[in-house]
């Protein structure tokens, strides 16, 4: 797939008012399937890492126990680009998409490949789906102790961002009706997307101090509401609302000449965006954070990791948004074919890779704990790709016909505009 297809420019054609020319107002985004490979290929470092047993603590591994961030990046890039619609349509006084129909993309873009894959590997005896094999079909697993990351366990995200789906068209009316049908008020919008992040923390701070039991595991052992809310929208707003709010200053600096040359100045040296970004992620597996996700769940470190996972991720964006976007090498690294390949396929690969990966030993006749990292990497890339290649060119591309007039804000899967991540193995 190219970086670019011929009909979508990288900026649609600019505005003029009173005789100046306005900003560019860029609705497509080259680079973000190369973001979506980035995430991605996170998280099946760290299944891999963690299938084998390793001790992560104190080792070389410690920063791979912290790779499921990748499921923050995506989260983050779901809330940009599936906002920027409604905040580009308020700006410009016209209709936004109505919520039956931003409901049946993203029910299109997640469900037939989801439904897809847990059948197969259910079908297989990959998965156990028990007593209530509902729950996983409707994306109501996490609210349960016993079957949050039961199923395809990396979906305990899907069902955070059905959540999110859900919540969005009405937090864009109500930020529409709050503006009203005047002339837009950025600053406003920008205020809605703190709050959301506020709202995060507070609702984090409430949670971590419960200790009522919520059900007893398998094990034996009581399992606590917060051990189950980690993937409950209110405890992930911050990270949906860090990309709202990315989206609200990129349509804002598309129509202000002077923020968006601020903007893209600022954002140019990609290098240094990213640089930040490791800053922060080794320094919150080395030194300030909690790796374990038993520990990291908790108290203050649950807030700690929240923020420097969505901080990592606005890092990574940020160069993706603003700034040439054909210029420097972490962009071109981004735009190559075979990474907006990967980024395309990244949903599937999602779906597949951990039930996958977790034959591999089986298949060697070996312990988990015996066998190489790289031959696992190597496998859950290899296979997980292979499964993702097959469901996404015979059953999600052909579908992606019947998504009538989506917003070209990106070149493929408007969606996942992010497809999820694990966070656990």
């Amino acid at each position: 797939m190219a970086s670019r297809p011929a009909d979508i420019p990288a900026t649609l054609p600019t505005d003029r008012s009173e005789g100046t020319r306005a900003a560019p107002r860029r609705r497509y985004f080259p680079c973000f399937e190369g973001l979506r490979a980035l995430a991605a290929g996170a998280v099946v470092v760290y299944h891999s890492v963690t299938l084998v047993g390793r001790d992560a603590a104190g080792t070389a591994y410690t920063p791979v126990a912290v790779l499921d961030m990748g499921v923050s990046v995506f989260f983050v890039i779901s809330g940009f680009l599936l906002y920027r619609p409604f905040v580009a349509a308020a700006a410009e006084g016209r209709p936004a998409i109505g919520p039956l129909r931003f409901w049946w993309r993203r029910v299109l873009r997640i469900v037939p490949a989801y439904w897809f894959a847990l059948s197969v590997l259910w079908a297989l005896g990959w998965v156990e789906l028990g007593a209530e094999p509902w729950r996983y079909y409707l994306f109501l697993q996490i609210y349960d102790a016993y079957t949050t990351l039961g199923g395809i366990v990396p979906a305990w995200s899907l069902n955070t961002e059905m959540s999110f789906y859900l919540f969005l068209p009405f937090w864009a009316v109500l930020m529409r009706r709050v503006l009203g049908r005047g002339r837009p008020t950025f600053a406003l919008e920008a205020a809605g997307a703190v709050g959301l992040i506020a709202l995060a923390y507070v609702s984090r701070a409430v949670m971590s101090g419960v200790d009522r039991v919520w059900a007893v595991s398998d094990a034996g052992a009581e399992v606590t509401m917060r051990e189950v809310s980690f993937s409950w929208l209110p405890n992930t707003l911050d990270l949906f609302g860090l990309g709202m709010l990315l989206a609200v200053l990129s349509v804002w600096a598309g129509r202000d000449e002077r923020l968006r040359a601020w903007c893209d100045r600022v954002a140019q040296p990609a290098g240094l965006w990213w640089v930040a970004a490791a800053g922060v992620w080794l320094g919150f597996a080395y030194g300030w954070g909690e790796p374990s996700l038993n520990g990291g769940y908790q108290g203050g470190y649950w807030q700690v990791r929240q923020a420097a996972f969505g901080l990592v991720a606005v890092c990574l964006l940020v160069p993706a948004v603003f700034g040439d976007q054909d210029r420097g090498l972490v962009r071109a690294a981004l735009r190559s074919r075979t990474v907006v390949w990967v980024g395309a396929l990244s949903y599937g690969l999602y779906l597949w890779h951990l039930d996958i990966l977790q034959q591999v030993p089986g298949w060697l006749d070996r312990p988990a704990a015996e066998v190489p990292v790289l031959v696992l990497v190597a496998a859950a890339f290899g296979l997980g790709l292979l499964a993702a290649s097959v469901s996404w060119y015979l059953l999600e591309k052909p579908l992606q016909a019947l998504r009538r007039d989506g917003p070209a804000v990106s070149v493929v899967p408007p969606e996942v505009e992010a497809a999820p991540a694990p966070a656990r193995a």
